[in-house]
């Protein structure tokens, strides 16, 4: 949005007219630097690869480490700075008032996803409740699998959720 960077929507639901009320987008940041501004917007992220970075939101620092879910308001001044390197991101944002999200990163084997946007980190298997594996490479995304009730059978993933108020 502040055209310093790239991101690469996973999953949204953008109307015709180009807006929508939740976002799954996964973004590379690789230099220290300002984060859009998105009033009314409410925004999760999770480092999906590097060795994390440190938000300054509105001047307070909050650690971004890989695989820890941060949540942050879109309002906020927000400034980036990378820890070791570049790292890329994946986000969640929905627009306050309209929609709740949440995200979670799931790591144990054995744990039952009910979600609606599910993204693998490195590679990630999952059983289905017929015996259906569906097996996701780094940053693939399975897209509408609310009700679905999977099971990781290994690898890590975050797991989406949105809801309409």
């Amino acid at each position: 949005a502040n055209g310093l960077g790239t991101s690469y929507e996973v999953a949204s639901d953008r109307n015709a007219d180009g807006e929508w009320t939740w976002r799954v987008a996964i973004a590379p940041v690789v230099l220290d630097g300002p984060f859009s501004v998105m009033p009314g917007v409410d925004r999760e992220l999770v480092v999906i690869e590097g060795n994390g970075m440190v938000l300054e939101v509105d001047g307070e620092s909050v650690e971004c480490l890989p695989g820890r879910v941060i949540r942050f308001s879109g309002d906020s001044v927000t400034i980036a700075r990378l820890v070791d390197g570049s790292v890329v991101d994946l986000g969640l944002m929905t627009v306050r008032d309209s929609v709740i999200g949440s995200m979670v990163v799931i790591a144990d084997i054995g744990d039952v996803i009910e979600s609606d946007v599910i993204v693998a980190v490195g590679e990630a298997v999952f059983e289905d409740k017929n015996g259906k594996h569906y097996i996701l490479g780094s940053k693939d995304a399975l897209l509408d699998v609310r009700g679905y009730q999977l099971v990781l059978l290994s690898g890590t993933a975050i797991a989406m959720q949105v809801k309409s108020l």
